[in-house]
C-alpha cells in the first residue's frame, strides 16, 4: 500500500467513524464529526417526502442561534450575503428560519449533505465574524460612555490604545498623577472576557486593576464563561439593559486600593 493509499484510508476511516445515520419518523438524522462551539456535533435531517424525494434540514435552532449571537438579518447586506453562501450550496430559508436544500432524489443525497455540511459552516463563520464586530462596536460604546461620565480625577489614557489583542480597551488613568487607575476590558463576547480573565490572574501587587464591562444582552457572552469569569473573582461591571448604571460600579472598582489580591 502505497502513502497515498494509506492517508486515503486513514481519512475515509476518520469521516466514517464519526458518521452516524438514525432513522427518525420523517426520515433520517444525520450525526456528523464537525463539532459546534457549544460543543455539540454539526448534524442535520434527510427528510422523505412522500413522492420519493429527499429534502435536507437543519434542526431549524442555526439561524436563531445566530441572531441571538449577533447576526443582524435585518441588515440587506447581511440577509443577502446569508442567502448568497447559502445558494453557493444549493439551500435556502424560509420564515421559519429553517434551513433546507431543493427536493434532491437518492442518488443525489450524499454531495448534497457535503454541500449541507459546508452552508452551515459557512453560516457559523459568519456568525462568528458578526460576533467580532459587535464586540469591536461594544468597545468603542463602553470608551464613549466612560468620556462623558467620568468623574475629575479619572481620565482615559488615549495614548495607550495597543493593537495587541490581550490588550485592555480602556486605560483610565488619575489625573493627579497620571498613574494607571483601572486597565478595562469590553467584554461584548466570550473570548474578550476569556482575555480579562488572563490578564486578571497575572496581576502583581502594585497593579492597576482589571475591570471587565460585561455585555450580558441578548446572551453575547455564555452563561459559561460568565460563571467562569465569576468564579475566577474578576471584578465586572455588567451590561444588561439600556441605561449606564455599570459605570458607578466601574468607578467604584477603579478607587485606589491598598492591596491589590493576588489569584
Amino acid at each position: 500500500m502505497t502513502v497515498k493509499d494509506k492517508i486515503d484510508a486513514a481519512l475515509r476511516r476518520t469521516f466514517c467513524a464519526s458518521l452516524d445515520v438514525a432513522p427518525v419518523p420523517v426520515g433520517y438524522a444525520v450525526s456528523t464529526g464537525f463539532m459546534l462551539p457549544e460543543g455539540d456535533p454539526l448534524s442535520f435531517y434527510v427528510i422523505a417526502e412522500d413522492d420519493g424525494t429527499f429534502v435536507l434540514e437543519d434542526d431549524g435552532l442555526t439561524l436563531p442561534t445566530a441572531i441571538a449571537s449577533g447576526l443582524d438579518l435585518k441588515s440587506s447586506v447581511r440577509e443577502g450575503l446569508l442567502r448568497g453562501i447559502l445558494a453557493d450550496e444549493g439551500l435556502h430559508f424560509g420564515n421559519d428560519w429553517t434551513i433546507r436544500s431543493d427536493a434532491l432524489s437518492e442518488a443525489e443525497v450524499g454531495a448534497a449533505s457535503m454541500r449541507f455540511i459546508s452552508g452551515l459552516i459557512r453560516t457559523r463563520d459568519l456568525t462568528l465574524l458578526s460576533r467580532e464586530n459587535v464586540a469591536a462596536s461594544f468597545a468603542d460604546d463602553v470608551r464613549q460612555v466612560l468620556a462623558k461620565k467620568l468623574p475629575n480625577d479619572l481620565m482615559i489614557d488615549e495614548e495607550d490604545r495597543s493593537a495587541d489583542a490581550g490588550s485592555p480597551d480602556v486605560v483610565l488613568r488619575r489625573r493627579s498623577t497620571g498613574l494607571k487607575a483601572a486597565r478595562i476590558y469590553a467584554a461584548g463576547a466570550d473570548l474578550r472576557l476569556m482575555d480579562a480573565v488572563v490578564e486578571y490572574q497575572a496581576l502583581h501587587l502594585g497593579d492597576a486593576p482589571v475591570i471587565a464591562v460585561v455585555d450580558r444582552r441578548r446572551s453575547r457572552v455564555s452563561e459559561r464563561r460568565f460563571n467562569t469569569a465569576t468564579n475566577k473573582g474578576l471584578p465586572m461591571a455588567v451590561v444588561d439593559g439600556p441605561d449606564d448604571s455599570w459605570v458607578d460600579r466601574v468607578i467604584n472598582l477603579a478607587k485606589p486600593v491598598d492591596v491589590v489580591s493576588l489569584h
